[in-house]
């Protein structure tokens, strides 16, 4: 009986653990600034959030290993020089720099307004 409840403890804390580092959406946002960095496109706005609890927020990263990164590149970029707003999706932080920032996909969620 007590490893059966055990099991259960610790099949619950995967679950919260999981859904904490689920990521989180990233609210739409006028592009301030687009930088090219080592391992992907920086793109600065004023209010991304912190889905992820990341050092910094001031930008997010679409990387460059992404499986659609060359689309939803062009799409940012169309974006960023039409003034329309983007949205999307962050799994997690990837850090440069020594500070970490939150990526954006590159798929799914990745949205023009």
């Amino acid at each position: 009986m007590n490893k059966m409840i055990s099991g259960m403890i610790l099949a619950m804390l995967g679950v919260i653990s999981s859904a904490a580092d689920a990521g989180g959406s990233l609210p739409a946002n006028a592009i301030n600034k687009l930088a090219f960095q080592t391992g992907g496109l920086f793109i600065y706005a004023s209010n991304w959030g912190n889905p992820n609890s990341c050092a910094r927020n001031m930008a997010v990263v679409l990387l460059d290993n992404d499986p659609n990164y060359d689309k939803a590149y062009s799409l940012i970029l169309a974006a960023y020089m039409s003034g329309k707003k983007v949205s999307g999706y962050s799994d997690g932080c990837t850090e440069f720099d020594g500070h970490t920032y939150n990526t954006i996909r590159g798929y799914k969620y990745l949205v023009i307004e």
